[in-house]
């Protein structure tokens, strides 16, 4: 499970919990909606395999929900959030490489990968989570009056 933990937002959760538990839990289950709507949205322009978008989980834990990707679904999940340095690839079990290129199979017995910038998404959905907050709350109290 990959989760982005963010510093600095104690007000927040000290707001959220002087809230009635049935209003704190509509407000939470609505921020986690619009986290996992994000995440979903970052998650799709990766689409080779599909894996990505897959993987991805808004689900009850306690004291709250939880926002991520399902490792075991995606393990290259922090690989394409996160990114990578550039290094060098070797194969594990075989004696080469292989894939498919434009002429063709190709074999290696190495290739040096350039790295991978990364795309965090998962910042930019606890991001949309948190700036939705206020309108979230009113939402909520205007709904349950």
């Amino acid at each position: 499970m990959i989760e982005v933990t963010t510093l600095g937002v104690s007000e927040l959760i000290a707001d959220v919990k002087a809230l009635p538990v049935k209003l704190e839990k509509k407000v939470i289950l609505a921020m986690s909606q619009i986290a996992y709507n994000s995440v979903q949205k970052g998650a799709g322009r990766h689409f080779k395999t599909g894996a990505l978008f897959q993987s991805t989980f808004n689900r009850a834990v306690p004291g709250g929900r939880s926002v991520g990707h399902d490792r075991n679904r995606a393990p290259h999940a922090e690989f394409v959030i996160f990114g990578t340095p550039p290094h060098e690839i070797k194969p594990r079990n075989k004696k080469a490489l292989a894939w498919v290129g434009p002429g063709g199979l190709v074999f290696a017995g190495k290739v040096n990968h350039p790295g991978y910038r990364g795309d965090d998404y998962m910042s930019k959905a606890k991001n949309d989570a948190v700036g939705a907050f206020n309108s979230i709350i009113q939402a909520t109290l205007k709904e349950s009056l």
